[in-house]
């Protein structure tokens, strides 16, 4: 039994990346602000975990607090701002394809009266939404208020 401890652990110290700072794996959140220097798997783990179990990214992405980014664009209802963080994959892939139930989740929460344009222009923007690898859900929503008009 200590065998496979000290092998598991030399392992996990073996497989941890060198370079400090915040990781972009875990989001933004109160896990992610008290594990500082997420420099091994193990610190990464913890910060999503305590980000997912203890409900504050909502939180962090209605009020802009916990390292997380505010819509600029204010979106009055925050079921929108969780929905787009919760479904970031889902939403880039249905928005690539303009089609989709989460597209067209996000269009009936944003009350959107004209479903096939609203898609076919973040369709045509998607480049402009999902602008990097890093986007943020504020950033997302920021992009889809300012096309969708």
């Amino acid at each position: 039994m200590k065998k496979i401890i000290i092998t598991s652990l030399a392992l996990l110290a073996l497989s941890t990346t060198v370079y400090a700072g915040r990781t972009l794996n875990t989001g933004c959140g109160l896990g992610s602000m008290i594990i500082d220097n997420q420099n091994t798997v193990a610190k990464q783990i913890i910060a999503v975990t305590t980000n997912g179990t203890s409900g504050n990214q909502t939180f962090g992405i209605t009020s802009g607090t916990l390292g997380c980014d505010k819509p600029t664009l204010l979106v009055s209802n925050d079921k929108v701002e969780k929905f787009v963080a919760d479904n970031m994959d889902t939403l880039a892939t249905d928005i690539a394809s303009g089609k989709g139930e989460t597209l067209d989740t996000l269009a009936s929460m944003l009350d959107v009266k004209d479903k096939s344009a609203f898609e076919a222009k973040l369709k045509t923007n998607f480049s402009a939404i999902y602008a990097s690898e890093d986007v943020s859900s504020a950033q997302v929503i920021d992009s889809i208020i300012t096309i969708a008009g």
